[in-house]
């Protein structure tokens, strides 16, 4: 009776255990990559295909181009996951995976996010402006990453974005790109936040709990 006893309970307790793993998300943000991890998101980067363009999407939000004059035009995230299959996409094919494992290994991605800004035809901002994350542009925007608590980042760029076109080429917008340690960022919701010189918030949420 006893040996039935326990064998019950061991049952139950498989059960349960299978009904946790089961109901746990199927993805979740990883902040450090196992080798496994590495081979996967380089072979999605490599895909180049519907499944590759829907990934991308889930880890940015774009607010609409009808908005005249300067304002945030993109907010996205990159974890290290993501890092790996951007980075296999951009290289293509003649980038091998033991290469990619052989950059993680040397140099981790950390987390980021990435704010884009996009101003019109006729701007007075310089490339030099625009690409100095401490200069005159970039301090009429206030940009937090916050779990509850802000996020402080531990480096910041930034650069400008181009238009080409046949009477020449121009800075129609720039992007910030800041940079967090990993380990400062749990597989929770996390908010980016940007308010800029018409004091407006622009805001967009990732569940990273549904993103690796």
């Amino acid at each position: 009776m006893r040996a039935s006893y326990s064998r019950s309970r061991i049952l139950l307790f498989s059960v349960l255990v299978s009904l946790f793993f089961a109901a746990s998300p199927l993805f979740a943000y990883l902040d450090e990559l196992t080798e496994a991890d590495v081979d996967e998101a380089y072979t999605l980067g490599q895909r180049h295909d519907q499944d590759l363009a829907k990934f991308f999407k889930t880890y940015e939000v774009q607010f609409p181009n009808a908005v005249s004059g300067m304002h945030v035009s993109r907010i996205a995230i990159r974890t290290p996951y993501y890092s790996v299959v951007l980075n296999s996409f951009l290289r293509g094919s003649i980038y091998p995976m033991s290469q990619a494992r052989a950059d993680y290994a040397a140099k981790p991605y950390p987390f980021m996010a990435v704010i884009s800004i996009s101003l019109p035809f006729a701007n007075s901002w310089s490339a030099d402006d625009l690409s100095k994350p401490d200069g005159r542009f970039w301090k009429q925007f206030a940009i937090e990453v916050t779990q509850g608590a802000k996020i402080p980042p531990r480096a910041m760029t930034a650069r400008p974005l181009y238009s080409y076109g046949s009477d020449g080429t121009w800075a129609n917008g720039a992007e910030m790109l800041l940079e967090y340690d990993v380990r400062d960022v749990a597989s929770r919701t996390i908010q980016v936040r940007v308010i800029g010189p018409d004091r407006q918030p622009v805001s967009a949420e990732f569940d990273l709990d549904t993103l690796k």
